[in-house]
């Protein structure tokens, strides 16, 4: 798989990232951060003490009162993002949208470290296996996107499948000092995973958005079961009952992690092809401006 650059450098124009956080267009670079210092965002004013940078005294404010003002601003930070995708045999399948799901999470993460990275965001990736939780350095650059994809796919269908609720709980524990925009990439069966406590944790500081890639139905004609190395038998996988079985079992698993995601302001998106990856993450970008979750 490879990723379109020309493609994706057109896109980026339209790639807007915003956050609940104090922040400006991702696209410039940075935001701004708690720490106060040089930018064009202003803060407040202060009492002018000796140390103090003497061009940032506002003479007009200071003029009107009896003491000397300084203009605070906040300082200008880079957007630090973690990517955190989901492993094991499970991801050695289709999609909704007959795609090979590892080729879609690749796809995925691929395009959000491209366009992030390429304006300056630093990137990080955490994913778990048989070698147990791996990190890549916060980063940016097309080096640091084919480092990162390299990484993911040596590590994509490792055993076991990653223990995705304790991979959120140990990166935010990791990476505790630093204020995150997180996007996380995994299935139905990850999602089910995902206590409503993390998603809480994920978001006391950081951004959250999580993007499920929709699995092709189990019980459809000619299923082929990866795990046990054969197609599913003609009688189970014709079943209208288990279909239905399956279909509300699917749609309860959503509901419930959308009505967390509601309620600990994560963006939610559901991916089921290859064509559907760049739009999918430019519309979750939109919906991170427009604050809404679920």
């Amino acid at each position: 798989m490879e990723l379109d650059y020309d493609y994706l450098t057109g896109l980026s124009r339209d790639a807007v990232l915003y956050t609940s956080r104090k922040t400006t267009n991702i696209l410039d670079g940075g935001y701004g951060s708690v720490y106060l210092g040089k930018s064009l965002d202003f803060h407040d004013l202060k009492d002018y003490v000796p140390g103090d940078d003497i061009t940032s005294i506002d003479w007009k404010c200071s003029s009107r009162t009896d003491s000397i003002l300084v203009r605070r601003s906040i300082a200008e930070k880079k957007h630090t993002v973690l990517i955190i995708g989901d492993t094991g045999i499970k991801m050695d399948a289709d999609t909704s949208g007959g795609d090979y799901k590892a080729d879609v999470a690749l796809m995925t993460t691929g395009v959000i470290d491209h366009l992030l990275g390429r304006q300056g965001a630093d990137v990080g990736f955490a994913c778990s296996g048989e070698r147990g939780e791996v990190y890549t350095p916060f980063s940016s650059g097309g080096i640091s996107v084919e480092k990162l994809l390299h990484t993911y796919g040596d590590m994509i269908f490792e055993k076991p499948s990653s223990d995705l609720n304790s991979l959120i709980m140990d990166s935010l524990r990791a990476f505790s000092v630093r204020r995150m925009i997180i996007f996380v990439i995994t299935d139905i069966t990850g999602l089910k995973t995902v206590e409503s406590g993390t998603l809480l944790r994920m978001t006391e500081k950081n951004d959250a958005y999580f993007i499920c890639l929709d699995d092709a139905c189990v019980f459809a004609r000619r299923a082929y079961d990866r795990v046990g190395g054969n197609y599913i038998d003609g009688f189970l996988s014709g079943s209208r009952t288990l279909r239905k079985a399956e279909e509300k079992e699917r749609t309860e698993i959503i509901n419930r992690f959308k009505t967390d995601a509601l309620r600990n302001r994560v963006i939610f998106e559901r991916i089921g092809a290859l064509s559907g990856v760049a739009d999918s993450i430019l519309s979750m970008f939109e919906r991170g401006r427009l604050g809404i979750y679920g």
